[in-house]
């Protein structure tokens, strides 16, 4: 899948809510994007960004971490 046809979701608005926990995205890490779910925060923190706890494979092992929206696009 190309990059043009994922939604970044740097594009929540004020108001709006984060989408539903346990979601399926994609993790931007080592410049890469790698298949995984994220369980955001119920609120956004004091950066104005949304923030989630992802779980996802990377090289084999499963790594859970915290990432901004912005390392993050829906699937």
């Amino acid at each position: 899948m190309t990059e043009d046809r994922r939604r970044h979701l740097s594009v929540v608005r004020d108001g709006d809510l984060p989408p539903a926990p346990g979601r399926a995205c994609l993790v931007h890490s080592d410049d890469e994007w790698w298949p995984g779910t994220v369980t955001w925060e119920n609120t956004r923190r004091d950066d104005g960004l949304w923030w989630g706890e992802v779980t996802y494979r990377k090289g084999g092992d499963v790594l859970t971490e915290v990432h901004s929206q912005h390392d993050l696009r829906a699937r």
